[in-house]
């Protein structure tokens, strides 16, 4: 691009500046050539004005004596004279060429006579009605003059034809180099390496290239970065997935080994129960996989919910599998946009949790507020190493407690998606030995219109019969 744009700059200003060198000459030769000739016009007239009144009374030889005496006396002041008597000269003198002849007429005339060596300006006029007075200045010294400045302006043009070349090489240099750059950044970012320093700080339309492809190329490492973290984490959930069905599977394959075997009926009972329970556990692994991956392509189809509602409806659910926990729902019966489906599994979820972190006896509140709801258990709790592996796929606080109640480690991963779906936020708040809170939040704009506008006044337990 460079090689062009230098090239492109030489064919249009290298002619450009030629044109000007011979212009410049041609006018100083002009203005030039027009001052000689009003300076000969009036040298011509003084001579005529002398020689006419000196020659009107004399004859034929006494004209041609006197243009002897004036041609002598002018020739060494370098005025050259001709007399013409009946168009023939005289006293010694001839014509140049035949371009005079048409001079010799009734009138004064000029003529530029460049065909002559030197070069003359040449001024005809009648003197008397047989004679005619030529006056030849030598103007040979302006064409000389225009030669020499013709010479020096082309030696100025080519002296700047180089410096042009240079001022275009450095021109061509400034403008290509950050493109130059732009290119190097973008077959770096190709490469899916990092890019180099771009001129973001200048105030043209280079600048606002850079500064976008900046920008671009920010949100494209974002999103590289963004895809290898995503990629990692699929991986990370494989590989605990593998993890989490080795272990049912083997269960399942030694059971099978010990059912192949003359058992007792009570211990045909008990290995059926286990097979059961490890069967449920990889169903509900294999549905809550499901269901999150539909979380990730199924958009979000929005409706009123009313938030007590649904915290009744899912205490209403769960009581059974409570046991001896007391499940109580409070809070004020808000409205809020939301897909009522997903927030009954989210609600569903968190209070599983929170029934497995409980102990017989304990009491679980489910609390609505304006945007959202919060789950409150009287449990174990979690430490803060624990609340910070919380959300990670397959991942349990308390192992022990999770294979003897059941449980993937999925729940609170697909809650995640849910409230994200939801532009909310899940918050988790635990100390150890004293329960675990967990705060729903959604942006989406509540409904004004609500039933009942203030708290419920009395709490609604359901509690195992």
């Amino acid at each position: 691009m460079k090689r062009r744009l230098m090239i492109w700059m030489v064919l249009v200003f290298l002619p450009l500046l030629m044109l000007l060198a011979w212009f410049m000459s041609q006018r100083s030769f002009d203005l030039a050539m027009q001052r000689e000739q009003e300076r000969a016009q009036m040298m011509e007239a003084m001579i005529a004005a002398q020689v006419k009144d000196a020659i009107k009374p004399l004859n034929y030889d006494g004209v041609v004596q006197a243009a002897r005496q004036y041609r002598r006396a002018y020739a060494a002041q370098g005025v050259e004279l001709i007399f013409c008597y009946n168009r023939v000269p005289i006293g010694g003198a001839r014509l140049p060429n035949r371009n005079y002849e048409a001079m010799l007429g009734r009138s004064r005339t000029g003529m530029l006579d460049t065909l002559s060596r030197p070069e003359k300006f040449v001024i005809a006029e009648p003197l008397t009605s047989q004679v005619t007075l030529l006056v030849l200045r030598d103007v040979s010294d302006l064409y000389e003059m225009r030669a020499e400045m013709r010479r020096v302006f082309l030696l100025a043009a080519a002296l700047g034809s180089v410096v042009m070349i240079v001022m275009s090489w450095l021109v061509a240099s400034r403008f290509t180099r950050p493109v130059a750059r732009l290119t190097d950044a973008a077959q770096a970012l190709a490469a899916g390496e990092e890019g180099q320093a771009l001129p973001t700080a200048r105030r043209d339309e280079l600048g606002a290239l850079a500064r976008s492809f900046a920008e671009m190329e920010k949100a494209v490492l974002s999103r590289e970065e963004s895809l290898k973290q995503e990629a990692q984490n699929r991986q990370a959930m494989l590989d605990a997935l593998a993890h989490e069905m080795r272990t049912p599977l083997c269960s399942l394959l030694g059971n099978v080994r010990l059912l192949e075997m003359p058992l007792e009926e009570q211990e045909r009972a008990q290995i059926l129960d286990e097979m059961a329970r490890e069967i449920k556990r990889l169903t509900e692994m294999d549905a809550q996989l499901m269901k999150l991956t539909q979380l990730h392509h199924e958009p979000l189809e929005t409706e009123e919910v009313r938030l007590l509602s649904l915290l009744q409806e899912t205490a209403a659910r769960l009581k059974a599998q409570a046991g001896d926990v007391t499940i109580q729902v409070e809070g004020p019966d808000s409205v809020v946009l939301g897909d009522r489906e997903l927030l009954a599994l989210l609600a569903d979820n968190l209070t599983v949790n929170a029934i497995r972190a409980s102990s017989p006896g304990q009491t679980i509140t489910l609390r609505t507020t304006e945007t959202g709801f919060v789950v409150r258990d009287e449990g174990c709790g979690m430490t803060e190493e624990q609340l910070s592996h919380l959300f990670e796929p397959f991942y349990k606080a308390d192992k022990a407690r999770t294979r003897s109640l059941g449980g993937a480690g999925l729940g609170l991963s697909l809650c995640k998606r849910i409230v994200e779906m939801h532009q909310g936020t899940l918050a988790y708040e635990s100390t150890p030995g004293e329960g675990t809170t967990a705060t729903v939040t959604t942006c989406l704009q509540p409904v004004a219109d609500s039933v009942t506008p203030s708290d419920v006044p009395y709490a609604q337990e359901v509690m195992h019969p």
